[in-house]
């Protein structure tokens, strides 16, 4: 009996990886990012730094560790309609713009499009090229929750790239083209969030109960900040570049960016609820295996307890995290020396109160619900 129920537990998530490739590959192959897309006045290639010399830089009188001033290099380009072709010119780093060129560094060019001859007349050094040390990163986290984790850090990880996608080519492909931000953002939450529960911990009345008290909790939280931006009369064009994606965006993208608030805290939220739900309903469920006899009023309550515990530690995390986000903005709000009138009636300050209290206010919504499905769900008899 028991190696049928381990044999079911794998064929589940064999469907599940089955379902979620199906899901990724419709998604990817339906979004639409062409009608939106900004017109670019130059392409980006990569190059090489085979030499640096004469260089002329200096440290910045006012941020250590800055070099500003001009260099003059050797590239070869890698990609593109110039590959293997050197140039020669000058590369000016800026404090606000800093980088120190050295031989052998992988850079980003840009170059006028539709030029016959690579000159330095027509390209300019844009930047450095980060893409292997990122795939590296990304590559480094997935082999090491793999390590840890073994089948569960495989399922995280397959997880994680589900969420990825789904946000990307089905959350913003969408929102892109002029579709509610709050109901795909609802929908991608309740996607993401059943995905990644019934594959870490499998098809059972455990997940389940995660999933619904994560939905409890999550829509509590969208409304809440749809209260609160309301009174407090914020709007999404407070955002950080929402300006810019008015001012950028095309002319037939209709963006409803009001209403990305209530999708950024949904996307804000919705890792922490699903923590705490998941770690609420494992402990229920673990508690009833060792007692088989408690009840459910019982287990509630040893929910709420283990749920308390909880919140201290991820409230923390979470309020600390929309600090870290903002905190060029703390630190300049410091040096102006604003006054607490100002300060607490600020757009940026009412935003981060506002995502901060309504994401921590549905991860303490979703605890109780969490603990009464999880009671239930455990103790309920299976005919």
């Amino acid at each position: 009996m028991k190696k049928a129920g381990v044999r079911l537990l794998r064929t589940d998530r064999l469907w599940l990886v089955l379902v979620g490739l199906l899901f990724c590959t419709i998604v990817i192959y339906i979004a639409d990012f062409s009608a939106v897309g900004l017109p670019q006045h130059f392409d980006v290639e990569r190059a090489l730094v085979l030499s640096a010399w004469e260089t002329n830089l200096w440290e910045d009188y006012y941020i250590p560790n800055v070099y500003v001033g001009t260099q003059r290099v050797l590239l070869e380009v890698l990609t593109g309609a110039f590959a293997g072709q050197q140039v020669e010119t000058v590369h000016f780093s800026t404090r606000f713009e800093p980088l120190y060129l050295r031989n052998g560094m992988e850079v980003l060019i840009s170059v006028l499009p539709e030029v016959e001859a690579l000159t330095a007349y027509v390209m300019n050094i844009y930047g450095a090229s980060r893409g292997r040390v990122m795939l590296a990163a990304v590559g480094m986290l997935i082999v090491s929750m793999i390590i840890m984790g073994r089948k569960k850090g495989l399922f995280a990880a397959l997880s994680l790239g589900f969420t990825l996608i789904t946000v990307l080519y089905f959350m913003i492909a969408f929102i892109v083209q002029g579709y509610s931000p709050v109901v795909f953002s609802l929908i991608t939450a309740v996607i993401t969030t059943m995905y990644t529960l019934f594959m870490v911990s499998g098809i059972s009345r455990q997940s389940i109960a995660a999933v619904a008290g994560t939905w409890v909790g999550l829509v509590f939280a969208g409304v809440l900040s749809l209260l609160f931006s309301h009174l407090g009369h914020v709007s999404g064009l407070h955002l950080e570049d929402a300006r810019q994606m008015l001012y950028h965006a095309p002319q037939d993208a209709f963006l409803r960016i009001p209403d990305m608030f209530f999708a950024g805290v949904i996307v804000a939220a919705s890792g922490v609820v699903v923590d705490a739900a998941m770690s609420i309903s494992s402990s229920v469920f673990e508690i009833h295996t060792q007692s088989p006899d408690i009840t459910a009023p019982r287990l509630y309550k040893s929910g709420m307890r283990i749920g308390g515990d909880i919140l201290g530690a991820n409230s923390n995390t979470l309020i600390l995290a929309f600090v870290g986000a903002s905190l060029p903005t703390i630190i300049l709000i410091v040096l102006y020396g604003f006054p607490y009138l100002r300060i607490i009636n600020l757009d940026i300050v009412a935003i981060e109160i506002i995502q901060g209290v309504s994401a921590t206010m549905g991860m303490i919504v979703a605890i109780p619900a969490t603990a009464f499905f999880s009671s239930w769900l455990a103790t309920r008899k299976v005919a």
